[in-house]
């Protein structure tokens, strides 16, 4: 057995099997059969077994597929592919295992025969997209691929200070006086945080990623390679302590603006003194999250989006007709110059 190479194949027939994201089960398109796949963890590849792929150089690597005999190369994330020949579906078990296994996986639930509808819906509402976006768009570059995500866990606790005042009106002989008392205001904090997600891949675009959530992190999955085939993957190319100050700004900001938005209650006005909060030990476990990505291509430009693959969720860029945008401005504009002037007639009769 060449070494770190896993390749999923029917039992039945010998044709390459694919994950069904409809059905979660692994099948054959040659003679229909289908296979569960264990809810439990896999046991892992057997080391020592053939030869090492061999590495062409920093960022490709070479190997052939069993199946064909066919040299693949791919680049030195890429964790399953597609053989190119013979349509194997190959898994480089040595980037999914041992210290590169992930701790879980979110297997795709949509399929990518949904994934039109799902963008004609992302669409709809859209009301500045050129007149023939609809039909002289096309979907292109479609690839269902696992990316790695780091989910991080952590608890908040300390003090957060504010400079506050409470405004009374007293009555001093003809006057009514508005007198403004003072306090420092002290609020104890205690916020526990789970399975904040921050993608571990450098090649895809961080916005994008983060425009997908919430993923449904209560359907992780024992990792199972089976889940890959027929699937793109890819390991982390930015390890949990890289990406950790990403997650530990949206943890500190989702505090804050918790702790802002209820520190001035029975106050007539607040303001930010500080605050002594200290973050517990970061944990991190690093897991596959379903992804498709896409081009939108329209009059030569390609506009990039992303799918959700487990809630179907769509994101990404849309143009702008810039004539259909003048005239909704100027639409606004008149309408709102009109009410004026209506207003104005009314308050000179």
């Amino acid at each position: 057995m060449q070494r770190g190479l896993s390749e999923q194949k029917c039992p039945a027939c010998g044709a390459p099997l694919r994950f069904d994201p409809e059905s979660g089960k692994s099948v054959c398109d040659w003679c229909g059969t289908s296979y569960d796949i264990p809810e439990t963890a896999e046991p892992e590849p057997e080391e020592g077994a053939g030869e090492a792929p061999s590495v062409q150089s920093e960022e490709l690597c070479c190997y052939n597929c069993r199946s064909c005999g066919a040299e693949i190369v791919t680049d030195s994330v890429s964790a399953s592919v597609k053989c190119p020949y013979c349509g194997n579906n190959i898994v480089f078990t040595e980037k999914v295992s041992g210290g590169l296994r992930p701790d879980g996986i979110i297997p795709f639930r949509i399929d990518k025969k949904s994934l039109p509808a799902a963008v004609q819906n992302f669409y709809k509402d859209r009301q500045l997209l050129p007149r023939h976006f609809f039909s002289e768009s096309n979907i292109e570059d479609l690839a269902g691929v696992y990316v790695p995500f780091w989910l991080y866990d952590c608890t908040y606790q300390g003090k957060a200070y504010y400079k506050g005042y409470k405004d009374r009106v007293v009555r001093e002989g003809d006057y009514l006086v508005t007198i403004r008392d003072h306090y420092d205001i002290e609020r104890d904090v205690s916020m526990d945080f789970k399975d904040i997600p921050v993608d571990g891949s450098g090649r895809l675009d961080d916005a994008l990623m983060d425009s997908l959530e919430p993923f449904d992190i209560t359907d992780i999955k024992p990792f199972n390679m089976s889940y890959l085939s027929g699937f793109l993957a890819e390991r982390f190319d930015r390890d949990s302590e890289e990406v950790r100050r990403r997650a530990e700004e949206r943890m500190t900001n989702s505090v804050m603006s918790i702790v802002d938005a209820n520190a001035g209650v029975g106050y007539s006005g607040v303001a930010s003194a500080g605050n002594d909060l200290t973050a517990s030990p970061i944990t991190a476990r690093y897991v596959l999250l379903p992804v498709y990505t896409f081009s939108v291509g329209y009059k030569g430009t390609k506009y990039t989006f992303a799918m959700n693959g487990q809630t179907g969720k769509v994101v990404g860029e849309v143009p702008t007709d810039k004539g259909r945008s003048f005239l909704r401005r100027w639409g606004t504009f008149a309408a709102v110059f009109a009410a004026i002037m209506i207003a104005i007639s009314f308050l000179s009769c």
